[in-house]
């Protein structure tokens, strides 16, 4: 039983120096962003992020906290700024927006109150000093100029390249070859080599008239019509050949030899006519 009463007791005295612990902790800055003594940043668009250990956005607090902030530059100017709160995504968090851009290679320094309170009632225990600087933008210029002249002298580069290589291409293509020396080279004879070049020549020849060819024989495909590889009758399709347009194939035909008639009929009067002729002076005689 005492050890019992005993160990209710010990439970009883850690709870109340737990709770005396929080209660005497008091409003802490976690984080910022920039950090202490962070250099490198960007001179325009500027925001600092500061990240406290209990939540801060409440009404009461962001009027408590209008004047708590204080932005300085190396000379000691103030530089206008405007508190930024979010309850719903970052209620321990309060963004300081820089509303003017800010020197390039410059440093600045953030004075943090300890009358910065919480939405509990909390408070710092000391004020905050943060420390930071901005980069040489006029470094960075300097970088973007390299890259693109870099940039520029690649792309002249390559496009030399290119064309050095079409102009390679085109030589060979068009290179005559010297018998002499291919056949010195291979160790075949020059009639060998000669007949060589001319078959190559030849089978070249056909191949650009073939090429001719076949882009000449390239049809412009309209808009709804298709091209079938070649002609076929309209019965494949399973449709019967309307009777207008047999009637007009044969009245086509029938004209054809008619007129062939007429043409072999009139190369045969000619020769009639002039045996009669013949004959008929034959009888005078």
């Amino acid at each position: 039983m005492k050890r019992i009463g005993t160990i209710l007791s010990l439970l009883v005295i850690i709870l109340l120096l737990g709770s005396t612990f929080s209660f005497a902790s008091g409003l802490t800055l976690v984080s910022t962003f920039p950090e202490e003594g962070g250099k490198g940043l960007h001179p325009t668009n500027v925001v600092i992020k500061l990240v406290f250990s209990e939540n801060i956005t409440s009404e009461e607090a962001q009027a408590a906290n209008k004047d708590s902030f204080l932005i300085t530059d190396s000379e000691r100017n103030v530089i206008d700024h405007t508190p930024l709160y979010n309850p719903e995504k970052y209620p321990n968090e309060v963004w300081l927006q820089i509303n003017d851009p800010l020197v390039p290679n410059m440093e600045y320094k953030l004075v943090i109150s300890e009358t910065v309170r919480s939405s509990e009632g909390n408070t710092l225990d000391e004020p905050i000093v943060l420390d930071f600087s901005t980069r040489d933008t006029s470094s960075d210029n300097s970088g973007y100029m390299v890259l693109m002249i870099l940039m520029v002298v690649g792309m002249i580069a390559f496009s030399v390249w290119e064309a050095k290589k079409k102009e390679k291409k085109e030589d060979a293509t068009d290179k005559k070859i010297n018998p002499y020396k291919e056949a010195k080279r291979t160790g075949k004879s020059v009639e060998e080599i000669v007949e060589k070049i001319e078959k190559e020549k030849a089978r070249a020849e056909k191949r650009k008239e073939k090429a001719i060819s076949k882009e000449e024989d390239v049809e412009p495909v309209r808009e709804g019509v298709k091209r079938v590889k070649a002609k076929r009758p309209i019965s494949d399709a399973g449709i019967a050949t309307p009777k207008s347009v047999i009637e007009q194939r044969r009245a086509r035909e029938e004209a054809e030899r008619r007129k062939e008639e007429a043409k072999k009929n009139a190369k045969r009067r000619p020769q009639q006519s002039k045996g009669s002729k013949q004959r008929q002076k034959k009888r005078k005689k």
